[in-house]
């Protein structure tokens, strides 16, 4: 069974890619991400019924989505008034008979998992052809093809414009509840997450792209390569976006409500975030990914191999930090890391 890793591009649709492959009838796949140090406590356990019990603690909204408020799987279908429940006890009986052997590797547990989840929910799995993984973050990758040692794998890593993809975060983070969980990591976060990904995976193994404004605009040329890459059947719910066969309206971060494909999406650059040279600094450093991909340089080309004043992000984001600073206690952690980051 050929083994796919989503990887997360910042603000880059990883989680719209998913909710396309939702229910396709060769694909195996949960309907959330998988957190590496969590799934591996889970596995790590000796009783099989204990590792089923776990996986339905760490999970709680993949059996029941109301509990997943952030994501909106709480408000699901095409009326916003649905949620999704899995059946736990068939789940566990499932698990303890697909897990019937006395030893089985931990690739095995991760298989019989989506086999017995894909039981519970009445769902043949006898022609899955694809493990689709969404494993969000980078280091959560690496360190999740760790604990299964995977060999047979590739990448799907999601893209948008480096100067859009770097823009949505800032705009989005700073915004969600007035910015309570965006400090300078952060922004570091997004900054290298946009820059450094794919270099970073393709030292690892092979990746293919996925560009977001591709993904909506030939959605279905985009869908039909990618069956044609995994040999598997092109179906007509890989151009809409669910969660366990409801629609989904994305995450409450944008403070949006967009479902499914947008064929006249558009590259959104939020210029009050950033001075002129910050934007001309990051399409330089990003010149190989704009190239690459085919994208457009927005700005005037210049050659900043440096840019020592701090962006008008970083100064949005200092703030923020001072306004939370004794938020939930002294924040002393948040302050520190300004000097550090900014280095």
């Amino acid at each position: 069974m050929k083994i796919l890793l989503l990887v997360a591009g910042g603000r880059a649709g990883s989680d719209f890619f998913h909710s396309l492959l939702d229910s396709h009838t060769q694909i195996f796949q949960f309907p959330g991400f998988l957190e590496a140090n969590n799934l591996e406590k889970i596995i790590n356990s000796e009783k099989k019924k204990k590792i089923a019990t776990n996986f339905i603690k760490e999970y709680p909204h993949f059996f029941n989505s109301k509990t997943q408020k952030f994501e909106r799987w709480d408000k699901l279908g095409k009326n916003k008034n649905q949620f999704f429940t899995v059946n736990k006890k068939k789940f566990i009986d499932s698990f303890l008979f697909f897990s019937r052997d006395r030893k089985i590797t931990k690739i095995n547990i991760l298989i019989n998992l989506h086999k017995a989840y894909a039981k519970a929910r009445n769902i043949n799995f006898e022609k899955k052809k694809i493990l689709f993984v969404h494993t969000h973050s980078f280091l959560w990758t690496k360190h999740f093809i760790k604990i299964f040692n995977l060999k047979n794998f590739e990448f799907i890593h999601t893209i948008r414009h480096p100067l859009s993809s770097i823009s949505s975060s800032v705009k989005t983070w700073l915004n969600y509840k007035k910015g309570y969980a965006f400090f300078s990591k952060d922004l570091f976060f997004h900054l290298e997450l946009t820059l450094k990904c794919i270099s970073d995976l393709k030292k690892i193994n092979k990746v293919h792209i996925i560009q977001l404004e591709k993904l909506h605009k030939q959605n279905t040329k985009i869908m039909k390569a990618f069956c044609r890459k995994y040999k598997i059947q092109f179906e007509k719910v890989l151009t809409k976006s669910t969660k366990n066969n409801l629609v989904w309206w994305g995450d409450s971060a944008s403070k949006k409500w967009i479902s499914g494909v947008n064929k006249n999406f558009n590259i959104k650059i939020e210029e009050s975030y950033f001075y002129k040279r910050d934007l001309q600094y990051i399409e330089f450093l990003a010149f190989d990914i704009i190239n690459n991909y085919g994208y457009k340089n927005l700005y005037p080309q210049k050659k900043i191999y440096f840019n020592f004043l701090p962006m008008k992000c970083e100064l949005l984001v200092w703030q923020n930090t001072i306004k939370h600073l004794f938020t939930n206690g002294f924040r002393w952690k948040h302050l520190l890391s300004i000097p550090l980051f900014y280095i």
